[in-house]
């Protein structure tokens, strides 16, 4: 196993963590959008936990040259919709901006995997 290996199982291991935190316990992530977290605020951390579980669980069983490039594109696309939607709607501009700062340290964590040795 290559180090590029390590790096890569290490950053979707993250995805998979990171998704079943938001999964199980979606409330204490939706309290960083908002005082007081509604069911539809934890529904939309949950879906976003489980893009998140998918991702890690697709890049831990893809080829090791399709990863983590493709992942760090869905990252980046994410972070960028996130700093959109922060700059559009006053609503949930905190929770949005965490959730690109994640998408954005994501990306630059699977960069770095990508860089292998």
């Amino acid at each position: 196993m290559t180090t590029r290996d390590v790096r890569a199982d290490l950053l979707h291991t993250g995805h998979v963590v990171h998704g079943g935190a938001l999964l199980l316990r979606p409330a204490v992530a939706a309290r960083a959008d908002v005082a007081a977290a509604d069911g539809r605020t934890e529904t939309v951390v949950r879906v976003l936990g489980a893009r998140h579980v998918l991702h890690g669980l697709a890049g831990l069983g893809a080829p090791r040259w399709v990863t983590p490039g493709v992942g760090a594109m869905a990252d980046g696309v994410h972070a960028a919709s996130m700093v959109g939607l922060a700059a559009l709607g006053r609503d949930h501009r905190r929770g949005a901006l965490v959730s690109a700062v994640v998408a954005a340290a994501f990306a630059l964590a699977a960069w770095w995997a990508a860089r292998g040795g």
